[in-house]
């Protein structure tokens, strides 16, 4: 693929009923995640279409075809959210918050985000997901969903999948954000990790007591031991509150809080050049055609 014209042109040269439906939001859901071991569709989507009624969900749309981390193959379905995600040894379902997909002419096989890094980045956009084919056509497929952000917004979007602290609400689409915002997500940020560095210091003196409790270094029916250990307690409250921790977390914070307000900026001037992108309807079970996955 050339990377001297833009990807509208691109787009409009392969499928050009496609041009005006080459950015979609692709609302909250559930998604079906099913490894697909020897490529071959047909068992799997049987399998699965079983396990989705057992549990209770009810299908959005058409089965797509994804590849993970390593480029293996996975079959994907968007899926009502009946109950919390269930994860099982064959089958999962994993919840997707609001993603903006980027329609793309398929280049190259597997189809991995390096295969579109050029023609992405070229129209101010990132890669932030495997991308997606349409698994059952009437011919081989020829577009390519790719899960993409505003260049610069990243750190807008969390990936982590711990529930340790406050997760800030991914911006919407076509929606202008608040700078002083950039200030709450770094809170959150900051909150996060002093979370998580006070509960691992935590967890590492209860250790430590523990073991020397069953070694007989300390004595708990000792006055002395317990008058040592509430002594040791006060003085790790009294560096956590001195100015050698004080003083750094102020200065992280607003280095955090600078490059979410960068992140920001970013992102507005991003949708102040172009309307809202229209959503992908997924109330239709989809037959894998394109025209009933985009309504």
């Amino acid at each position: 693929m050339s990377n001297d014209f833009p990807i509208e042109q691109i787009i409009a040269q392969h499928l050009p009923e496609a041009m005006a439906l080459q950015l979609h939001v692709l609302p909250a859901h559930q998604e079906l995640i099913a490894p697909l071991p020897t490529g071959y569709v047909g068992p799997v989507m049987a399998a699965a279409e079983q396990w989705l009624k057992v549990h209770g969900y009810r299908t959005l749309g058409p089965w797509m075809i994804a590849w993970g981390p390593t480029g293996q193959p996975q079959l994907r379905r968007p899926v009502s959210g009946a109950l919390k995600a269930i994860r099982e040894k064959d089958f999962q379902t994993v919840e997707v918050p609001e993603q903006l997909l980027l329609a793309v002419p398929f280049v190259g096989w597997p189809v991995l985000p390096h295969n579109f890094t050029q023609p992405v980045n070229s129209v101010g956009l990132n890669i932030m997901g495997s991308p997606m084919l349409l698994a059952l056509t009437d011919s081989p497929p020829t577009m390519a969903w790719v899960p993409v952000v505003p260049r610069g917004t990243n750190t807008l979007f969390s990936i982590e999948r711990s529930k340790i602290g406050l997760l800030p609400t991914p911006p919407k689409a076509g929606q202008q954000v608040p700078m002083l915002d950039a200030w709450l997500r770094a809170s959150y940020t900051l909150g996060r990790f002093l979370t998580i560095l006070v509960g691992g210091f935590g967890f590492l003196i209860s250790i430590s007591v523990i073991f020397s409790v069953l070694i007989g270094d300390i004595d708990l029916s000792s006055v002395q031991s317990l008058s040592f250990i509430i002594a040791f307690q006060y003085g790790i409250r009294a560096v956590l509150s001195s100015q050698f921790i004080i003083i750094p977390s102020i200065i992280i914070f607003a280095i955090i809080g600078a490059y979410k307000m960068n992140a920001i900026a970013n992102w507005n001037r991003f949708w102040q050049q172009r309307p809202t992108p229209p959503e992908l309807l997924l109330g239709s079970r989809g037959d894998g055609k394109i025209g009933t996955w985009l309504g």
